[in-house]
């Protein structure tokens, strides 16, 4: 899996690749914003019930788990003579929906009526990740139809990685804002939003989609549905990725109660988001820079398997009150072990390839839907199961002081359940095929079916002049 030398049609420019990662500058603000907050918007300071807080979650689920795959089949099927694209126009007219629903989140229904908090909670969540999806989606398929080569993709990646952390500093600047009352908060949320529009609509200009895919006829829904998943690389990829998905949901969204074990105070604070974006940064550049050697399967494996040791080692030393300050080194080593994030959209991309040759196609609004479809229910799954063990180790709402057994808890949330789910991981990745002799020879079919389009393409358009 050596570099090779890049077809220059397949290499993208300085101004392709920043154009297209300030799109992850929304996605870092909106979603980061979302993610950090909303539990603790609406579990503890509207203090919905457990119960409701459950039920919204399933909901949620099967919502956003439905038209996911709908979506990514709006954007296959646009018609592109009508709408002139099929990615781009949904980034263009969709932002500003994006943002305004994003702002609305944050002004409370009601403080006292649980119903109300719980209508609410459940219109939110599901319309801001309904649109998320669809602009995020189409954004994503942006990058495949840019360049097939892996190595691209992956720098593409860690671009966005780097826009991504810009867009992080901001997300911790609005959590200090909320110390400063509601009010604050929500025009740090305002400002947030407007950013937001500006930088997709700057992704709407300038990213181009490439032509000879235009021409491409998929499937009917169902068809293509069924063909998606017979997709042996892109099932486990699946496996691997909900994993993957799992372990974010209970990231960053519970940090008020990580916080308490990790020193319930401002520089604990700022020490979380810095080793979360710099030891995580370097990590994923490394892994970058790894993939010649080892490949994309085998780094990930290691790394993982890395990982799972330490973090098995530290959640069992700092059972151990007196060991307590040990947790940094296992968040430490937690967040250099997980680089390998940066190949979780590339990885999918090849199984993407892999159907263009098999069916003639590119059909990434389906495959990013149907991931949708799948693992979304582990961005529920993970809340629900952090929000059991909270109750089950007698967490209380709100509170700086915690019983012992609530502690416990948290140790568990916040090291060993993300163990186990990396352990699962493994699993997955250890059987997914494309690697090695089979990933060379999709490179060299995918080059031989890419230049058979554009030179259908041109015939055509010789045919049209004439």
């Amino acid at each position: 899996m050596a570099n090779d030398n890049i077809d220059s049609r397949e290499k993208l420019s300085k101004r392709n690749l920043i154009t297209y990662a300030i799109g992850a500058i929304p996605t870092a603000l909106l979603a980061g914003i979302f993610l950090l907050t909303y539990v603790d918007f609406f579990y503890d300071d509207l203090k919905l019930i457990w119960e409701f807080f459950i039920m919204g979650q399933v909901i949620y689920l099967i919502i956003n788990a439905l038209n996911d795959p709908l979506l990514g089949q709006l954007s296959d099927k646009t018609d592109r003579k009508k709408w002139g694209s099929r990615r781009v126009i949904y980034i263009k007219y969709g932002a500003p929906i994006w943002a305004l629903i994003f702002i609305m989140i944050w002004f409370p229904w009601s403080y006292t009526n649980q119903v109300i908090i719980f209508i609410h909670f459940i219109i939110s969540i599901c319309a801001f990740d309904s649109m998320l999806t669809l602009i995020v989606l189409c954004w994503m398929a942006l990058l495949p139809e840019m360049t097939s080569n892996i190595d691209q993709r992956n720098r593409a990646n860690l671009f966005i990685i780097i826009f991504g952390f810009f867009g992080a500093i901001p997300v911790i600047i609005v959590q200090f804002l909320k110390e400063y009352g509601m009010l604050a908060f929500q025009i740090g949320n305002i400002v947030i939003a407007i950013i937001s529009i500006v930088c997709l609509e700057i992704v709407a200009i300038s990213c181009k989609e490439r032509p000879e895919f235009q021409k491409d006829e998929t499937f009917p829904i169902l068809k293509s549905i069924k063909k998606t998943i017979k997709s042996k690389s892109f099932m486990l990829y699946i496996g691997f990725n909900f994993c993957q998905v799992f372990n974010r949901s209970i990231g960053l969204t519970y940090l008020f109660t990580y916080i308490l074990i990790l020193g319930n105070n401002t520089v604990a604070i700022i020490g979380y988001f810095l080793v979360y974006v710099i030891v995580g940064f370097s990590s994923n550049y490394i892994c970058t820079k790894l993939r010649p050697k080892w490949g994309i399967r085998k780094t990930i494996m290691r790394f993982s398997v890395l990982g799972v040791i330490g973090n098995t080692i530290v959640f069992l030393l700092i059972l151990n009150p007196t060991l307590e300050s040990l947790i940094w080194i296992g968040f430490i080593w937690a967040a250099f072990f997980s680089g390998y994030s940066v190949y979780n959209y590339p990885l999918m991309t090849l199984s993407i390839d892999e159907d263009e040759i098999k069916h003639g196609v590119r059909r990434e609004g389906m495959f990013l839907g149907m991931n949708a479809l799948f693992t979304k229910p582990a961005e529920s799954l993970g809340p629900i199961l952090a929000t059991i063990i909270l109750e089950y180790f007698g967490y209380v709402k709100d509170e700086i002081i915690q019983p012992d057994s609530a502690i416990i808890g948290i140790k568990i949330l916040f090291l060993l359940v993300p163990t186990i789910f990396t352990a699962i991981g493994i699993i997955f990745i250890y059987f997914y095929p494309l690697y090695g002799k089979r990933f060379s020879e999709l490179k060299k079919k995918l080059e031989v079916l890419h230049k058979r389009k554009r030179e259908n393409l041109t015939s055509r358009k010789n045919k049209t002049n004439k």
